[in-house]
């Protein structure tokens, strides 16, 4: 199936008549829009067109009848209050065989009557006209027309912790295991008719009641899991909600009023510790710091002072020899110029005495420029290192006090907060009593499933004698009992391929590819599990929002494939709630693969120029909304958003 046309027609925000052509050979339509502007009216038309009141898009709405819904899409600009929708599309790519359903209605009346006609090749159908539906039904059954044409904000929604009963019914009958039920309904109903034609038989009596108490307990089930999905929906709102409080008041400056003694505390310690590093300063001020000014000029005095003692030491042993000289009895002339020859030495050096420094003093000067003014140097660098952090500590916490405040408003979200999170537990409580009433009311539908089906088995061989209406019975429930089976068997080989298929969609759109190694889906709850490559189970609040996102497309893709329907694929706002990765993997792999014909409904700041670009080579058919505040309508127009008409 291709959609060839979309013709509106006074509808919604479209005045007059607005008509969307598909002539492209490439698989993606773009139409662009802002929000408000008409996209979704487009997918809704759509709906309206192929399934009237059968359009999930009316029995999800707020009104209470087919006729508000009709007349609530009746645009008044004209006066002449009349709308219609038509729909052209083809069975296959070479246009063989082509169909043209049209809707209008009139909302000048109490009482809106739509009138219906489809053409065939060109040509009106009486057949298709009256059996519409039935006809639709089995190209697209409206059960399943969610998998195709989708809302991305209702995508989000979808990300929850459990596959949601909604889901799983549509994942039922896309699966082909609803028509089991519908034929496991019809045979019930058979056998409740023989049995009261029969009711004077008591065995069938007791059966009976048996059936109805079974139907009864999987009734009781169904409406705690409905409500279970209710409150769960619930619950996830909340907690948007209160994330969204907690930014609030993180803004407005709740964290800086909560911490406000505490960093009044941290200013005092810091102020302290600047003191403190700026006495220590002082000290090494008072003390060797000054020194490290002259550092060149103490190496030039330990350098003099160094020949000044050598000297001093040659003097010494001059006087020793001198000494022993006299001493010594053998006066030769080597002896008598050595000595000479020393004393001029001596008298050299001492006329480059500059300081006279002691030992001690000497001593003092060589430790200081060892390692002494470098250890003080150290010092003082830690000190003003120190002192500085602590003054821009002292400056960062004065900045974050001297915050305008409102402490009042601040009050009013804290306490609003604290209302949402004792709803929340509230509601979580609430969530684990039905859990343990939808446990107590599973076993006794099993209990109840269990005596009906050992009852029935009593009462076979009771009925092999019996007339024809009583073998109907016996055979319409071995016929029960080989659905139960064969649903069974079906479910596992169905969900087993349809779990292995979501795995592959998701690996291809996933940043993450070793996150999840395998998608396993229950082929009694439908219960999604996402395991590791340990085959372990991952926590399902692991999961970003996003990655979540990316779950239920992977579902909606998997189940597409899996239908083997070649069918168009409608996507209004298609990137909600999407990080940039996750946009391109949707951009680059899901849109081009999803469909045939995929079309998309989107904002600029969803499809941007960007990521126009990384998906025009597979974009064919483009169009932008324009919306006129004077007249408050909308027109369709060429191209998207200005970045090019529609060439191949």
């Amino acid at each position: 199936m291709r959609i060839k046309r979309l013709i509106m027609h006074n509808f919604g925000v479209y005045a007059g008549t607005n008509s969307l052509e598909f002539k492209g050979n490439k698989p993606v339509v773009l139409i662009g829009g802002m929000n408000g502007r008409g996209k979704t009216t487009i997918l809704e038309a759509v709906l309206l067109g192929l399934y009237g009141s059968n359009s999930f898009a009316y029995t999800e709405s707020k009104f209470n009848s087919y006729g508000q819904y009709l007349k609530s899409y009746v645009n008044k600009a004209d006066g002449s209050l009349e709308s219609f929708v038509e729909i052209e599309f083809s069975m296959d790519n070479a246009d063989s065989e082509f169909y043209c359903v049209h809707r209008e209605w009139e909302g000048n009346s109490q009482r809106v009557r739509e009138k219906i006609l489809v053409k065939k090749n060109g040509e009106e159908n009486t057949f298709l006209t009256d059996n519409w539906s039935m006809f639709v039904e089995n190209i697209l059954p409206s059960a399943l027309s969610n998998f195709f044409f989708f809302d991305g904000e209702k995508i989000a929604e979808l990300a929850v912790e459990e596959t949601g009963q909604q889901m799983k019914e549509s994942v039922k009958a896309m699966l082909g295991i609803t028509v089991l039920d519908v034929l496991q309904g019809d045979i019930g109903r058979l056998i409740s008719k023989i049995s009261k034609e029969n009711s004077g038989n008591q065995d069938l009596k007791k059966l009976e009641e048996l059936r109805i108490a079974k139907e009864e307990a999987a009734a009781s089930l169904n409406t705690v899991d409905e409500q279970l999905q209710q409150m769960n929906h619930e619950v996830q709102e909340m907690l948007l909600n209160l994330e969204k409080l907690n930014f609030e008041y993180s803004v407005k400056g709740g964290g800086i009023l909560e911490q406000k003694n505490l960093l009044l505390k941290q200013r005092t310690d810091s102020i302290a510790a600047v003191a403190s590093s700026q006495e220590q300063l002082l000290e090494l001020v008072a003390g060797e710091m000054p020194l490290i000014l002259v550092s060149d000029l103490l190496k030039d005095i330990e350098s003099q002072g160094q020949i000044e003692h050598e000297c001093k030491l040659n003097n010494m042993t001059l006087d020793k020899v001198k000494l022993s000289y006299g001493k010594f009895g053998d006066k030769s002339d080597a002896i008598t110029s050595f000595i000479e020859f020393m004393q001029n030495e001596i008298s050299a050096c001492k006329e480059e005495y500059l300081y006279g420094l002691s030992d001690s003093n000497l001593f003092q000067i060589i430790a200081l420029n060892l390692d002494g003014l470098k250890m003080c140097s150290d010092k003082a660098t830690y000190f003003i290192s120190k002192r500085n952090n602590c003054q821009k500590k002292v400056d960062d916490i004065d900045n974050s006090l001297s915050v305008d405040i409102d402490e009042k408003s601040l009050n009013e979200l804290f306490e609003s907060i604290r209302n949402h999170e004792r709803e929340i537990t509230r509601k979580q409580i609430e969530i684990d009593n039905l859990e343990k009433e939808r446990t107590s009311l599973h076993g006794t539908l099993v209990m109840a499933e269990s005596e009906f089906g050992r009852y029935a088995e009593s009462i076979l061989s009771v009925l092999e004698s019996a007339d024809s209406d009583e073998r109907t019975i016996k055979y319409a429930h071995m016929a029960i009992e080989i659905i139960n089976l064969y649903r069974v068997r079906l479910q596992e080989r169905k969900t087993s391929v349809l779990a292995q298929t979501m795995t592959e969609c998701y690996k291809k759109l996933a940043n993450k590819k070793n996150l999840v190694d395998h998608i396993v889906m229950d082929s009694e709850s439908l219960d999604l599990h996402y395991m590791n490559n340990e085959g372990v189970e991952i926590a399902k609040k692991r999961l970003s929002a996003g990655e979540k996102q990316l779950m239920v497309i992977s579902l909606l893709w998997a189940l597409a494939i899996c239908s083997k329907k070649k069918l168009p694929v409608i996507i209004d706002t298609p990137l909600s709630r999407l990080d940039s990765s996750h946009r391109q993997a949707l951009i680059k792999i899901y849109f081009p693969k999803a469909s045939d014909q995929t079309i998309i409904l989107s904002t600029d700041s969803e499809i941007d120029e960007n990521y126009y670009e990384l998906m025009k080579s597979s974009v064919g058919d483009k169009y932008t909304l324009k919306y006129n505040d004077t007249t408050k309508n909308t027109t369709i127009t060429s191209g998207y958003f200005g970045w090019g008409g529609n060439e191949e």
